[in-house]
């Protein structure tokens, strides 16, 4: 089917992306997305109800009328973390599956004890060596930040199959279980003891938080009272924006519930607690006052530009079914349904506005900053908080911040809709969701 171009870029990026698609990494990428999709989109959900409105922090806890009882609240809390765990918290499990299965499909090979093989590795790799609880794993890797090392993972099981086992023969529907097992059982072998060494090296030097240790990293003790040689710091909040969007793009980051209040931070708390203003806060440009409060409506990637821009100009019957249902936890900054169902993870076409929007927004507030046409975020907010209020809690009910806000919103929906476009274009030409393998 042909397309027309609006622009030689458009043209190029394209051809570019219909490219990278023919590579069967690629393909098994998207695939293990798709499958991974509705896990994503009911964990969404339940990270809703378990973080926003049962947590302590949450954003709707106030909302809703307290639970005295103390023991139906545990029981609602058990239910809530039970269903995130074993949907979203457990989504790379999936994915190692989704990965391994269709890598062994396409090179022939036992799909489905791939599959298996995949899961049971991928657990030995996460497992934690713990003398207070004797079965234990470590929760990031299973869940979203996981995911880019669970689908290389299962490739790699995959390409096991290959190397280790013969091609399933036409009539292999007829064979019994025990035949296939002993087909497949060199790479199950092989994929069990590398899954043992790589375990043993993840316990001794395992560590989780980088991205939240790589923002305590740009904060320091040095302050200044110029506002415009302050402002040049926002270039180094740019590159932080680059890096944690690409992270965001892979999958190994989120922007919910990962704040924490560095040196400056601190002392624009203790500043505004003591003048009862967020003005002339002695540090307007941090991550909290850039990249949280502007930079991550939706989610990492400010997606909630995306979403907007799909349900207003894409005709995708796919890509307007899945906005819809990711809206309502977009809004709350939960991303996974968003990200897996378009999907937006290691989509090239999105990788440029994934990246583009949050800087656009974060130098738009900080300018305004900078000029004082609104005050710095500089209060505490609570997990969850809707990307737009944001920066209007976090300065204490300013509302010349809920308006750049606002306008990050328009900026963010504008730079996603030309890229909405290509990628329904992409669909058209070479649509990877029509495909029942990876063929």
């Amino acid at each position: 089917m042909q397309v027309q171009f609006n622009n030689k870029f458009e043209e190029k990026l394209i051809h570019l992306t219909l490219k990278i698609q023919k590579l069967l990494l690629y393909r098994i990428i998207q695939r293990t997305l798709l499958l991974i999709f509705p896990f994503a989109l009911f964990g969404s959900f339940i990270k809703i109800i378990q973080t926003i409105v049962l947590g302590k922090e949450g954003f709707l806890t106030d909302v809703f009328p307290t639970i005295d009882n103390d023991f139906i609240y545990r029981l609602l809390e058990n239910i809530a973390n039970g269903l995130y765990n074993l949907s979203l918290g457990w989504v790379s499990v999936i994915a190692v599956f989704g990965a391994a299965k269709y890598s062994a499909k396409y090179f022939n090979r036992d799909d489905q004890l791939a599959g298996i093989t995949g899961i049971s590795s991928f657990l030995i790799v996460d497992y934690s060596y713990s003398k207070i609880q004797p079965i234990s794993f470590h929760p990031q890797i299973l869940g979203m930040r996981g995911l880019l090392f669970a689908i290389l993972w299962g490739i790699f099981v995959g390409w096991l199959f290959k190397k280790c086992s013969k091609q399933i023969p036409v009539t292999q529907s007829n064979n019994n279980v025990l035949e296939r097992t002993f087909i497949s059982l060199k790479p199950i072998i092989f994929s069990l003891l590398i899954a043992m060494l790589f375990s043993t090296f993840i316990n001794i030097t395992y560590y989780s938080e980088a991205p939240g240790n790589f923002i305590n990293s740009l904060a320091s003790e040095y302050t200044n009272n110029n506002d415009w040689s302050q402002l040049f710091k926002t270039l180094i909040f740019s590159i932080y924006t680059l890096i944690m969007s690409f992270f965001g793009w892979s999958g190994t980051y989120s922007a919910l519930g990962v704040e924490k209040m560095d040196v400056l931070s601190t002392a624009n708390l203790n500043y505004a607690l003591e003048k009862h203003t967020a003005w002339n806060a002695p540090n307007p440009f941090t991550s909290s006052t850039l990249y949280h409060a502007f930079a991550t409506f939706g989610g990492t990637g400010s997606i909630l530009g995306l979403i907007i821009a799909i349900l207003i100009i894409s005709k995708n019957k796919d890509f307007q079914t899945v906005a819809r249902w990711a809206m309502i936890p977009s809004i709350f900054n939960i991303s996974g349904g968003v990200m897996t169902g378009i999907p937006i993870l290691f989509n090239v076409i999105f990788l440029i506005p994934f990246i583009l929007a949050p800087i656009a927004n974060m130098l738009m507030a900080a300018i305004a900053i900078a000029l004082h046409l609104m005050p710095p975020s500089v209060y505490p907010v609570p997990i969850g908080t809707p990307g737009p209020l944001i920066a209007f809690i976090g300065t204490n009910g300013s509302w010349r911040a809920l308006i750049f806000s606002i306008l990050a919103v328009v900026i963010s929906t504008l730079i996603y809709i030309p890229f909405v476009k290509m990628a329904a274009k992409v669909k058209i030409l070479d649509d990877l969701g029509l495909e029942e393998g990876v063929k």
